[in-house]
């Protein structure tokens, strides 16, 4: 349980049984953050020239079979939040798919095996950037599914996983990325969620970039022997790139030669470019003796402020355009362990979290 560390701490909930209940008990615990997702998602809508509620609808209907086909059980546990939480299943399912809303913050990601930390365990970290006040919507899960492994994730609403790892040592974590080739597919959560039920890292690399997505993160997949992958996407292409020195960064552009064709503006991603390059070199100096306090020294890093590896909200922007680490979260794959810290880790501490 949580509170090896003193700090502000994130909200917990579990469940376990079918998919369906396990959405069900989690949509009637996070029943607030169900309601306040919805009015933003509306408010987001009315924002939006040419955009409605019915429209976002008719979209999310589009690709809902394909959907299904890839990932029945995640279908079952919004089915069954939706149900829990007392809201419309058509517009949940509507938030969740990749609609021309804006948003895709950012997020800084370290990823290292055995060889480089201290007490030989293999680590996937993670800052979550995002508007500040998706801080109140945040959510750790429990989940113990009767039919594969069970997992524990930093999700938004408990629905919405951004990050976890499950009992069988996989882990997913990621950043966003801006293709230009976004189209009507599978939405980019589903590969995170349908990753976190894999047994191997086979299952897990194939279930990280379905065929039918119609869009993508950057989905890095890890086990617990070491392997280290970015899954760079997009809706069309991809690009595998491999840890290959034993760790691995990722931010918000591509990297890949192969894909850098479909990044679609890369004179937006400045801070990424310096998050990326920033974070490489503090990480570099820790190789050998990598913990998580390595992880908070770099996570907290403040050059480029605020568009910094730890980013703080820019005053002279708006509510919507506003950037925050709302959250920091290292997995230990060997010990089957979290450790997240709510908030800006410059100024917070990371808790455990067992799995």
């Amino acid at each position: 349980m949580a509170g090896e560390a003193v700090g502000k701490a994130l909200r917990e909930v579990s469940a376990s049984g079918s998919h369906y209940n396990i959405g069900l008990s989690v949509g009637k615990q996070c029943r607030d953050q169900a309601l306040r997702a919805q009015k933003r998602f509306r408010a987001a809508l009315d924002r939006t020239p040419g955009m409605t509620v019915e429209k976002a609808k008719a979209a999310g209907r589009m690709s809902l079979p394909l959907s299904r086909e890839f990932c029945p059980e995640y279908v079952e546990e919004m089915e069954g939040y939706a149900d829990g939480a007392g809201i419309d299943f058509d517009l949940l399912y509507a938030a969740f798919s990749d609609l021309p809303l804006g948003g895709g913050k950012g997020c800084t990601d370290i990823a290292v095996n055995a060889q480089w930390t201290k007490d030989d365990v293999v680590f996937a970290a993670h800052n979550e950037d995002l508007e500040p006040y998706n801080c109140a919507e945040l959510c750790i899960v429990r989940a113990s599914p009767k039919d594969g492994p069970g997992y524990i994730g930093v999700t938004y609403g408990g629905i919405y996983p951004t990050v976890g790892m499950n009992s069988a040592g996989i882990s997913l974590t990621g950043n966003a990325l801006v293709p230009n080739d976004t189209r009507t597919g599978i939405p980019k959560v589903f590969p995170v969620r349908k990753v976190l039920m894999a047994k191997g890292l086979y299952d897990a690399l194939t279930w990280s970039m379905p065929p039918g997505r119609g869009h993508s993160f950057n989905n890095i997949v890890c086990d617990a022997n070491g392997e280290i992958y970015s899954m760079e996407g997009s809706a069309t292409e991809f690009d595998a790139l491999y840890g290959h020195e034993g760790y691995l960064v990722h931010t918000n552009h591509y990297l890949s030669p192969r894909m850098w064709r479909f990044e679609a503006d890369l004179h937006t991603r400045m801070s990424s470019i310096i998050r990326y390059n920033r974070a490489t070199k503090l990480f570099r100096r820790h190789l050998g003796q990598v913990d998580v306090p390595a992880f908070k020294e770099v996570f907290s890093d403040h050059v480029g402020f605020p568009e910094s590896i730890c980013r703080h909200p820019d005053p002279r922007l708006g509510e919507e355009e506003q950037t925050a680490t709302i959250f920091s979260a290292v997995f230990d794959l060997t010990r089957r362990a979290m450790w997240a810290c709510a908030g800006n880790p410059c100024e917070g501490e990371y808790r455990k979290y067992e799995l």
